[in-house]
């Protein structure tokens, strides 16, 4: 009973073997090639080194950018400063004007304070922090690229409070808060003189029998458009500026760009400095200060992520993995027909 067992298994051995669909060759039939071999490696080493890089760049943030008129001229604009004046708050003015119109725009929500323009220990080490980040980002992405979304997107946004106050009197001026503006051009000036309308026109007052001294140095905190955002980096923001002159004017020239990042609505700028003395006897006229001229730009730009899905990977690699053995095949074949016609003779 035992044999008749074993008998029947063998059979079945035998059956399947004579089923087997893919033959091997015996041991005497196959012929080794060091060339082969060669192609086989160079192969695996392809296949290896852009299937890594392809994952690689699967898992890598991606941006895409595209843009578009920007229809919505009839909303108002929100102009957010934050800038410390080396001057009393009673001897200099900070107001805004537009084109449309020769008076100041309501300045309700901003607010001057008396503070000190040196920061106390810690709020000197966060600026010199803040800034050198903000300065790599100047210096080394002048185009939109999209570590600028991604990178710096934890950056701190405030010095945090002074945490002891200097025993000497305040020195500076704290300018702060958000102006509500239309999107045409204006600017925003701080110069010597509170502010005053007379008649239509718009003037600064100045104490003449005061003994008032310009110094407009300043440090610039914060100063941004719309909604305050970690997506966009300003680029004034930290920005540090120190005259020992008392008639200097500064300009900054802005171009503001509507800005759509994953759907969120924000603004971003790009900007023009300028600094010079006010001296009459030499023709560079002009009033000492700090002006920005803005102006609003009718495009707006739309960021968007622009990274492949699970599929379209898999796809992608499948593509590379057979468009290289098919390449590599005919290779092989290329130079198997030429061994052998070189052989033939």
């Amino acid at each position: 009973m035992l044999r008749r067992r074993k008998e029947v298994v063998s059979e079945a051995i035998k059956v399947t073997k004579n089923l087997d669909a893919f033959p091997k060759l015996e041991d005497d039939y196959q012929e080794t090639s060091s060339a082969r071999g060669t192609i086989t490696v160079i192969v695996l080493s392809v296949i290896i080194v852009l299937v890594t890089l392809n994952i690689r760049e699967f898992f890598s943030d991606k941006v895409k950018y595209s843009y578009e008129v920007d229809f919505d001229y009839e909303s108002k604009l929100k102009l957010n400063v934050d800038l410390t004046v080396a001057m009393s708050c009673n001897d200099i003015g900070a107001d805004v004007m537009d084109k449309s119109s020769r008076d100041i725009i309501s300045s309700e929500g901003i607010n001057m304070e008396d503070t000190w323009f040196e920061l106390s220990p810690r709020q000197q080490k966060q600026f010199d922090y803040i800034s050198q980040l903000y300065e790599t980002i100047r210096s080394d992405f002048h185009a939109l690229h999209s570590s600028l979304w991604n990178s710096y997107s934890k950056i701190p946004s405030s010095l945090g409070p002074r945490e002891v106050n200097p025993s000497r009197s305040p020195d500076a001026c704290r300018v702060h808060g958000t102006y509500e503006l239309s999107k045409i051009a204006g600017n925003f000036h701080i110069i010597i003189g509170k502010s005053v309308s007379f008649m239509g026109n718009h003037a600064h007052m100045v104490n003449l029998f005061g003994n008032t001294k310009a110094n407009f140095s300043h440090r610039i905190d914060n100063f941004s458009f719309g909604e305050n955002s970690n997506l966009v980096h300003n680029a004034l923001n930290y920005d540090l500026k120190i005259t020992k002159s008392e008639k200097t004017s500064y300009q900054y020239f802005v171009s503001v760009v509507s800005t759509e990042i994953n759907s969120i609505k924000t603004y971003q700028y790009s900007v023009t400095e300028k600094h010079r003395d006010i001296d009459h006897r030499k023709n560079s006229h002009g009033t000492p200060g700090i002006l920005f001229k803005y102006d609003i730009s009718p495009l707006k730009v739309k960021v968007e992520n622009d990274n492949m899905s699970i599929l379209e990977l898999a796809i992608l690699l499948i593509g590379i993995i057979g468009g290289i053995f098919a390449t590599s095949k005919m290779f092989n074949s290329l130079y198997q027909s030429i061994k052998d016609f070189l052989v033939s003779f």
